[in-house]
């Protein structure tokens, strides 16, 4: 997938491509000029190192997952899939905004010549602080969270508070790479927590155990996070250094954290709270229904995988767009990335409607059956929500991360709301409440991006 041009540039920057300086690539200033902030070049290895960390993490939580769900079947399946569900909506409202705070104000102290090891100080402190009350709350609430989500399960439970310790250095990892734009670095993690995953699952293929499972899943967090260290090209870290003293107060973290808390909390309620909405409704079969929706929705999210990718190298590079006055450039290369995006959450949508069921049954075994169009809803929802992933990037690289995180609110509040409210199977409810919210939510944030731009 594409990350952003280089200034100057109006296509997006592939993710296996570099950008290089120097050379005579870039004009010299002109006598009076001030100075512009600096854009690190992209080392050709690391794009490419990013780019397969992007889609093997994609293909290894497939994996992962059908491998999962025929060992343990519908129901068994349906506490991993609370888990995973659980983790990533958990890790990603707590701890991606930690990682965008730290990646925005990186590049930006980058691009100015300042020293960024300031910005990671009073981020580290914000961190150790979210992660221990969210450590805390499920101590507090480990009865309902056994019990309506796991399945009586405690290992699960276990298996959650492990897995948020390690998202919680995973994330910061991800902040620091991506915004010294070590894009490398961050394809690591990916690799990292997808191989970690795999190789611990395997057991599965000789005995159905939800332990096995969940260790798996818990173990790949900080095993992501370790990665970067192990590298031989771990030196780019050191861009942090600047010539100019930087200054992050834990106050600046925490007004753009709270905004990308918002937005985060959103984006997972709309992608992974269908299933948990299913299993926290209870009633007959509820475990199974949520088996088979997660393991749905997961087939249809391939481009959300990459897109994660694409936002790593995103934020950063719009952000220095915006350092630099280059507002042009950061347009075109938001439009096209949502372009890109969206056109393939089409494509996606086609096969579901051809053999979106068949795929079902071949991947993941006869119990788990689902309609076409529901599954071609699932994907319009993913192209709907892909295409607000990138506006919104372009929204935070703005500083308008409010405004971002109300149009999320409004697409996750419509979401929930339709899946209460209508009738027909959960994986209907869930089918048409994700489509139509997550397209609200794109909609809003690409009314943003325009206004801003005018």
């Amino acid at each position: 997938m594409s990350a952003p041009a280089a200034p100057g540039g109006d296509s997006p920057l592939p993710l296996g491509a570099s950008l290089r300086r120097g050379r005579g690539d870039s004009p010299l200033p002109r006598a009076g000029d001030s100075p512009r902030p600096a854009l690190h070049a992209i080392d050709r290895s690391d794009a490419t190192l990013m780019s397969i960390g992007t889609l093997a993490s994609g293909v290894l939580a497939y994996a992962f997952n059908v491998l999962a769900a025929r060992s343990l079947g519908p129901a068994g399946y349906g506490a991993i899939g609370a888990l995973w569900g659980g983790m990533f909506l958990l890790a990603v409202l707590l701890f991606r905004p930690i990682e965008q705070t730290i990646s925005r104000a990186v590049a930006d102290h980058v691009a100015r010549g300042e020293d960024g090891r300031g910005v990671l100080r009073s981020a580290a402190g914000l961190t150790l602080l979210v992660t221990s009350t969210a450590l805390l709350g499920i101590v507090l609430a480990w009865t309902p969270i056994t019990d309506r989500l796991f399945a009586g399960e405690p290992v699960l439970t276990v298996a959650l508070m492990a897995g948020l310790a390690g998202y919680a250095l995973s994330y910061f990892a991800r902040g620091v790479v991506g915004g010294v734009q070590w894009f490398g670095g961050y394809g690591l993690v990916l690799l990292a927590d997808g191989g970690i995953r795999f190789v611990l699952a395997l057991p599965l293929l000789i005995v159905a155990s939800q332990t096995v499972a969940a260790v798996a899943i818990a173990a790949a967090a900080a095993g992501g996070a370790l990665a970067p260290l192990v590298s031989r090209r771990r030196g780019a870290v050191r861009r942090l250094v600047g010539g100019t003293r930087g200054t992050f107060a834990m106050g600046s973290a925490v007004g753009f954290a709270m905004p990308a808390a918002v937005i985060a909390g959103c984006e997972q309620i709309l992608v992974s709270g269908g299933p948990l909405l299913v299993l926290i409704a209870g009633g007959p079969g509820a475990a199974a229904a949520a088996g088979v929706l997660f393991a749905a929705t997961l087939l249809v999210r391939a481009p959300v995988f990459l897109l994660q990718g694409v936002q790593a190298s995103l934020l950063p590079s719009l952000t220095t767009f915006r350092a630099r006055g280059d507002e042009a450039s950061l347009h075109r290369a938001t439009v096209k990335v949502a372009v890109i995006l969206a056109g393939f959450a089409g494509a996606l949508a086609a096969g579901a409607l051809v053999a979106g069921p068949t795929a079902m049954t071949i991947l993941y075994g006869d119990e788990f059956t689902a309609g076409r169009v529901d599954l071609a809803l699932l994907c319009v929802g993913i192209g709907g929500f892909m295409a607000a992933g990138v506006f919104c990037q372009a929204a935070l690289a703005r500083t308008q991360a409010w405004q971002a995180a109300v149009a999320w609110a409004s697409g996750a509040i419509v979401f929930v709301a339709l899946e209460l409210g209508l009738s027909g199977t959960p994986f209907h409810r869930v089918s048409v409440a994700f489509a139509v919210g997550a397209s609200l939510a794109g909609l809003v944030l690409m009314r943003i991006v325009w206004k801003a731009r005018a």
